[in-house]
């Protein structure tokens, strides 16, 4: 079985740039314990370079690279950023770069934007205030990658809106009228639940098909477990009761289904789901929880590769993309 530096990162708890960096013996910031570790296992598992590393273009060789985040410890540990990332380092590897440095939003802010690295070129994970934005591409070359598009610089995403709409119709062709909504305000750039691509898109679906929204249905669940337990508790408290719920992350629904089953409910029977993510964990779900399915990990290596074109070749105009998604029929998916 092939031994790649992610299996190396996993079980050293360290990152694949800085594995990266021990078995190229390059400047790492792990103590020497660490570091032989690192060596000690690459060498029992018989870890082998299968590849040489593709020479840098002229342009992009005095590069360094840097990750920027809102709230840093919390998306390292989201499942969906942490796949985003994981795509981010291993594509800039593949290319012969390391990720060098990674900034929190607020810590940036205390220090006035001072970057700790020169000829630096910055990926941005995540939704981020315009403001913030506009100053890094002030200072280096940036592109997004997973939050909502900025018309201002490169960015790489989903169609939250359309994929969110097709999630809702499809709860509606099976038969579903009553339809709640858990979702969340994007605290990383002021932007309220009602204006979120997601929410927009669940709007859409029930304002197309005749639909009235019930404003009791519509809770913030604010992107976390417990809070979506929280969400789905107050939809549950209306005196009418929902068919079917969609969800605008898989950690949110993971809570929701705490809160259904507490309420003595079953999915789908009483209430079906849809959520947005496709985690790991979603498929291991009782029931297995239907999800759209975004393409993270692919999501980071594009947002490599066009910062690498955006250098090499001096673009100016913001370019836009959009990664596929597609939805994941499991067993809470049900219909009336």
């Amino acid at each position: 079985m092939k031994v790649t530096l992610k299996d190396i990162a996993e079980k050293t708890n360290v990152s694949i740039s800085t594995v990266s960096r021990v078995l190229n013996n390059q400047p790492t910031s792990v103590d020497q314990l660490k570091i032989n570790d690192i060596l000690t296992l690459a060498q029992d598992l018989g870890y082998k370079k299968t590849r040489n590393i593709p020479q840098k273009d002229e342009k992009i060789s005095g590069m360094k690279f840097g990750c920027v985040l809102y709230n840093m410890k919390r998306k390292y540990y989201d499942p969906y950023f942490s796949e985003i990332i994981y795509g981010i380092e291993r594509e800039l590897l593949d290319h012969g770069h390391i990720l060098s440095v990674t900034y929190d939003t607020n810590e940036l802010l205390q220090s006035n934007f001072a970057l700790e690295e020169e000829n630096l070129a910055l990926i941005c994970v995540g939704t981020m205030d315009a403001e913030i934005l506009d100053r890094l591409s002030g200072l280096a070359p940036v592109i997004s990658a997973g939050g909502l598009q900025s018309g201002h610089i490169d960015c790489v995403t989903v169609d939250f809106f359309q994929a969110s709409y097709h999630a809702v119709t499809t709860l509606i062709k099976k038969g579903h009228k009553d339809i709640a909504f858990i979702g969340s305000s994007i605290a990383d750039s002021n932007i309220p639940l009602e204006q979120e691509g997601r929410f927009l898109g669940y709007q859409e679906a029930l304002k197309k098909s005749g639909i009235s929204l019930v404003p009791e249905w519509v809770q913030d669940g604010n992107f976390d477990i417990t809070e979506g337990c929280t969400a789905m508790s107050r939809i549950l408290q209306h005196h009418k009761r929902p068919t079917a719920v969609f969800i605008a992350s898989d950690r949110m629904a993971y809570g929701a289904y705490r809160a259904i089953q507490e309420a003595g409910l079953t999915i789908p029977d009483d209430i079906a789901i849809i959520a947005f993510d496709n985690l790991e964990m979603s498929s291991f779900m009782t029931p297995p929880l239907t999800t759209v399915h975004v393409h993270k990990e692919e999501m980071g290596r594009l947002a490599v590769r066009m910062l690498l074109q955006k250098i090499q070749y001096h673009t100016s105009l913001p370019l836009m993309t959009f990664v596929p998604t597609e939805l994941i029929v499991r067993n809470s998916y049900g219909s009336l």
